[in-house]
């Protein structure tokens, strides 16, 4: 596979084509690879950590071409006769270049099929933003990596179609009083500077720096029992959109953190809690769509959870129990 463009979607085409065994060329008009990656500011040192990936893509046995501009070093058609799939990843094109000769485009844009990445030369693929302009670093990547799916299938003579998109449920905006409840979560400490003596920080800085971040995603993620099989099942969850339940979020001393708006009122817990004769335990309270799991009497989760608590939360399906993470000084 011939990959034009040694940017961020190219490079990234280049690595998971070599994980699924082919051989990948990276062509790029520049003097080194890297693309939009060497931009960034040099103070974060990622172009020392992008030459040890780039020598690691070489050990993978990945190859390059550099000072070979599409179009007037090198013409599609010879990449086509060299190669059994040429993917374009050059990135948008500069002004003044309308498109790149034999190519298929729409304005300045490379017309290629969403779904498969194809242009309507089938051995000629085209991904990132030299397809619909991506201004995030992670998206451009993502779009390689897509790519090199639909690539590999085409050469193991299976249909082509890109990796579908996993269940997530999104909890959307938050209102003013449930911001206040998310942000109470935050880490309290306060940034970790760098002196002009350090470039680097140390392992506990390190830990303590990433532990300031809010906790945005699941807990659960990627052991979702509800993420499994909404995927398996091919859930809509536009099919019977109704008003989203208000964000909650109780924060146990223990540790213990419950989400009510992810419960799904299976009762996991709440057997449980009663196997284990819990002094108060969790049930059901009210009627209908308004049943929830809460400990009796009004009491807090923790107090519901003297004796199952591990077992509570390494049982529930959708992490609406969870365990808060350590801080760094508590050991990460």
């Amino acid at each position: 596979v011939a990959i034009v463009g040694a940017g961020p979607t190219g490079l990234a085409a280049a690595y998971f084509l070599a994980q699924d065994g082919h051989a990948a060329t990276l062509i790029d008009r520049h003097e080194s690879a890297g693309g939009s990656l060497r931009a960034v500011d040099p103070d974060l040192l990622l172009p020392d950590v992008l030459d040890q990936e780039l020598a690691l893509l070489s050990r993978l046995g990945i190859l390059f071409r550099f000072k070979t501009k599409l179009g007037r070093d090198i013409a599609l058609e010879n990449l086509l006769a060299e190669f059994d799939v040429v993917l374009l990843a050059t990135g948008e094109l500069p002004k003044g270049e309308e498109s790149i000769p034999g190519v298929p485009s729409i304005g300045a844009s490379i017309d290629a099929d969403p779904d498969t990445f194809r242009t309507r030369l089938s051995r000629l693929f085209a991904a990132g933003s030299a397809v619909r302009p991506l201004r995030q670093l992670v998206k451009a990547m993502a779009e390689g990596k897509n790519a090199a799916h639909c690539i590999s299938q085409v050469l193991d003579g299976k249909d082509v179609r890109r990796p579908a998109k996993p269940f997530s449920s999104l909890m959307g905006r938050l209102s003013g009083d449930e911001l206040k409840t998310f942000v109470k979560g935050a880490n309290p400490d306060g940034p970790v500077t760098l002196s002009n003596a350090r470039t680097r920080f140390s392992r506990i800085e390190s830990a303590s720096e990433a532990a300031r971040c809010l906790h945005c995603d699941c807990r659960a993620s990627g052991n979702c029992a509800l993420q499994r099989y909404g995927g398996i099942y091919d859930v809509d969850l536009a099919r019977f959109r109704g008003q989203r339940r208000s964000f909650e979020q109780h924060i146990q001393p223990g540790g213990v953190v419950f989400e009510p708006g992810k419960c799904i009122l299976c009762g996991i817990c709440v057997r449980l809690t009663e196997l284990a004769a819990e002094p108060l335990g969790l049930t059901f309270i009210g009627r209908g769509f308004n049943v929830r799991v809460a400990t009796p009497f009004n009491r807090t989760i923790e107090q519901g959870l003297q004796r199952v608590a591990a077992e509570c939360v390494k049982h529930c399906p959708t992490g609406a129990l969870a365990f808060a993470e350590k801080k760094p000084s508590e050991g990460v």
